[in-house]
């Protein structure tokens, strides 16, 4: 193992009673929060009014931020800003999926920042001091209940960059698999996706390629994903299923099993996001397809193939085996029910130069543009097109 740091400071409350905690642990924070959240989704379900009552018995004054779009926009950040401090909020409140939670955090980042918040998605700036954050995650997926990165879509630019600073750690995460029951099989799959593809990243995409302890912790998570994904959607009320998932999905990007393996580059994210920034698609269908295309580009890889044996529990002695872990990965996505490629969700062929563009564009802002020229990328996304 290589030598690693490990920090993650949120404390989690998980299971059917989690929410039962918040009027001892939120007014530790403070007398007024934010409280941000999605669309109809939390008031539909009868969790806002659940909220209304919990802040109610806590004494705490809240303001609200909702309207929180999936692959959320600067703009929004930006006015949460502004209402945050014009209220002088103690701390922010995210209800709802990783969106909620990533413009709580780049909220609590620009409340004491004057200048262009972008510049922090840019790496221009790094936020000096943030608000303190509590996530109630109601979807499983992107992990940024238990970590420290926020991602944001620029409006006009329809670029979406990272932020990632050790101030956006939540201070503390209530975690109840029950409020992703009436998630629909769609973004379940789509979630699951997006938690899995963490893993892969992690797995394919390493310095320290042994078999370790922490290559283990990765085929657990991604077999346990595979496992409870195929039955959340099956049954969505199927408590096992959510929490496994649930608890997959926070332990994917919470930084435990990258420890020890070096370097490591997120490719498949990189070439994403100008997918679903550009074009409003979910994110876990455009990692899904994008996934597939690097699984069938680099299929006689070591790393694809460890992968193959691991997950698929596949013996790869030939070609013949090798093309039946590419069946493999294909038959979880047809499973879900998840789109194969980018010619099927109404990606014009003329717009791969554009997404080329765009990813080299932030391989270059994280200085890996070397390792991923225009060409790399270009024959990834031709490959994922059909």
């Amino acid at each position: 193992m290589k030598d690693f740091e490990f920090y993650i400071p949120t404390k989690v409350f998980f299971g059917k009673k989690a929410l039962t905690y918040i009027p001892k642990e939120l007014p530790k924070l403070g007398k007024k929060t934010l409280w941000v959240f999605g669309r109809s989704f939390i008031k539909t379900t009868g969790l806002y009014e659940k909220l209304q009552n919990l802040l109610y018995k806590a004494q705490i004054k809240y303001i609200e931020l909702g309207g929180v779009k999936p692959n959320p926009l600067l703009s929004k950040v930006i006015e949460g800003v502004e209402v945050a401090k014009k209220n002088k909020v103690d701390f922010i409140l995210a209800v709802g999926g990783g969106s909620v939670i990533d413009t709580a955090k780049a909220i609590a980042c620009g409340y004491y920042h004057s200048e262009n918040l972008w510049d922090f998605f840019e790496r221009k700036a790094f936020p000096e001091k943030a608000l303190p954050i509590v996530a109630i995650p109601t979807i499983s997926g992107t992990g940024s209940e238990l970590n420290e990165v926020s991602v944001i879509t620029h409006d006009i630019q329809k670029i979406k960059h990272s932020l990632r600073s050790p101030l956006l750690f939540p201070k503390i995460s209530f975690l109840d698999p029950t409020l992703t029951f009436t998630v629909s099989p769609e973004y379940t799959a789509y979630g699951a996706i997006d938690a899995f593809s963490h893993v892969f990243e992690f797995f394919i995409n390493r310095e320290n390629k042994k078999e370790d302890l922490t290559e283990d912790l990765m085929i657990i998570l991604m077999k346990n994903i595979l496992k409870w994904s195929k039955i959340a959607i099956k049954q969505p009320d199927n408590y096992q299923a959510r929490a496994n998932l649930m608890w997959a999905s926070g332990l994917a990007l919470c930084g435990l099993i990258k420890a020890g393996i070096g370097s490591y580059r997120f490719a498949l994210h990189a070439m994403e996001h100008p997918l679903s920034g550009g074009y409003d698609i979910p994110h876990g269908m455009g990692l899904a397809i994008l996934m597939r295309a690097w699984i069938k580009k680099y299929k006689e890889n070591d790393m694809i193939k460890r992968f193959f044996e691991k997950i698929f529990e596949l013996p790869i002695k030939n070609k013949f085996m090798v093309e039946k872990g590419v069946e493999k990965f294909e038959e979880w996505l047809k499973e879900m029910k998840i789109p194969l490629n980018l010619k099927e969700i109404g990606i014009p062929y003329e717009d791969l130069e554009i997404l080329t563009e765009k990813a080299f564009k932030i391989f270059r802002l994280y200085k890996a543009e070397k390792e991923y020229s225009k060409n790399k990328i270009k024959e990834i996304l031709e490959i994922a097109y059909f």
